[in-house]
């Protein structure tokens, strides 16, 4: 049984190394038993990955949204995306995963274009998130060029290998910016959209077990509150409170594992006045009670 506890933190962030040799990307390859229901536990991270399904049909879980993966399908999971993966059925799962940063990309993008190609990824992951499957001519294209660079697994000679691995992925990341970001209207807005709301963002994270309102947030960037609005739902796909509910109930669940609060005293340290919505969004955030959380996670 895989002890969940020493692959994530009290935040399901993972703890494994994503890097070879010092190098910001890493490839792993996993075989999963008939007998085991579960191909990946629920973890998200920093890195950037991309999930090809070797052998058998497995069900991705990630945040809100379900993904049903077949044989020779691959997935692009971005950063930060709470996610987990189970098998439709007893046969066995074979799996490889491409897991690299995205610093990866600032060796060779200046910062205009890794701005352009790569960063919208990270606070929008959901409008990004991608499925490839090869019987469409350009997702097939993608994943030969995925085929190659996992043909490197478990080869040591990473100095032989290493420049053909980053033009492959150039080459990968190519094809689906063209022909997915860019069909995403804030690819172009980006920038601009994340210079505004920084310091909005920065506000909620900081000071996020205080009441707030729309005013006050608005004012930490300096625009009227329906500009406000529209450009922190274009940024991150969410209104300002579902996204301040979301990152409180992250901070509760590190509570609930960390402390020996009660769980009304958690809600409130976690911005919630009222135990019965914390009740509710937690709930529907992370599908069971704080108590079962607590209980459940407290045993890993």
């Amino acid at each position: 049984m895989i002890n969940h506890s020493k692959l994530t933190n009290n935040t399901y962030k993972e703890n494994v190394s994503h890097i070879i040799e010092n190098r910001p990307y890493s490839i792993h390859q996993t075989h999963v038993a008939a007998n085991n229901n579960l191909v990946l536990y629920q973890h998200w991270h920093d890195e950037i990955e991309i999930f090809y399904l070797e052998q058998g049909e497995i069900e991705f879980a990630i945040e809100d949204t379900q993904f049903c993966i077949h044989e020779g399908e691959a997935l692009l999971i971005p950063p930060n995306l709470l996610h987990m993966a189970t098998k439709t059925n007893n046969e066995t799962c074979s799996f490889f995963a491409l897991v690299f940063s995205q610093v990866l990309f600032t060796e060779a993008f200046t910062n205009a274009t890794y701005a352009r190609f790569v960063q919208p990824l990270k606070h929008n992951g959901l409008i990004y998130l991608f499925k490839f499957s090869p019987n469409i001519s350009w997702q097939n294209k993608a994943l030969l060029l995925l085929k190659k660079i996992l043909c490197f697994y478990g080869r040591q000679d990473i100095d032989t290998w290493e420049l053909e691995l980053h033009g492959l992925l150039y080459q990968l990341w190519n094809l689906y910016y063209l022909n997915h970001m860019t069909s995403v209207s804030l690819s172009s807005n980006y920038v601009k959209l994340y210079g505004k709301l920084k310091p909005s963002i920065e506000y909620i994270h900081e000071n996020f077990s205080f009441d707030m309102t729309i005013s006050l947030l608005s004012k930490q960037s300096g625009l009227c509150t329906g500009t406000f609005c529209r450009y922190f739902k274009e940024l991150t796909g969410l209104t300002t409170f579902n996204y301040l509910n979301r990152f409180r109930i992250r901070k509760s669940c590190e509570a609930l594992l960390n402390t020996s609060l009660n769980i009304t005293e958690i809600a409130n340290m976690s911005g919630f006045n009222n135990i019965s919505y914390f009740n509710r969004s937690f709930l529907k955030h992370v599908k069971c009670k704080p108590s079962e959380y607590r209980k459940q996670n407290m045993k890993l």
